[in-house]
């Protein structure tokens, strides 16, 4: 008779594709649940029939993600007064765009009553 999996087994089995769907490795994976590799390589097949994959699909990475946290780029702060001036730039385009627009409509629509 089989050991029953311990709680923190079953809760990765549970996780295990979500979270190698988000790019985690096996090791990461073993690591949040305080699991060994050996533990997860173990169960890739009980999951693997659980969610209609193949095991070789589990045991490659769908891309490469970077969860340490060491490429954090900086965003550059906002300088608030370019922001409001190219914003009020481009409502006055959209004005302008809009006023086109309904220009040629008018335009259409007087051409067509000329025509009747």
């Amino acid at each position: 008779m089989a050991a029953k999996p311990h709680e923190r087994t079953l809760q990765m089995m549970e996780n295990f594709l979500k979270l190698h769907n988000e790019g985690y490795s096996i090791k990461e994976i073993a690591k949040m649940y305080n699991l060994s590799e050996y533990t997860v390589y173990n169960r890739l097949g009980e999951i693997a029939e659980k969610e209609g994959v193949t095991r070789d699909e589990l045991l490659k990475k769908p891309f490469f993600a970077d969860h340490s946290g060491r490429n954090f780029t900086p965003v550059m702060p906002i300088d608030r007064t370019k922001f409001n001036q190219n914003y009020d730039e481009l409502i006055i385009r959209l004005d302008s765009i809009l006023e086109g627009i309904d220009e040629t409509i008018n335009q259409i629509e007087s051409d067509l009553i000329m025509e009747d």
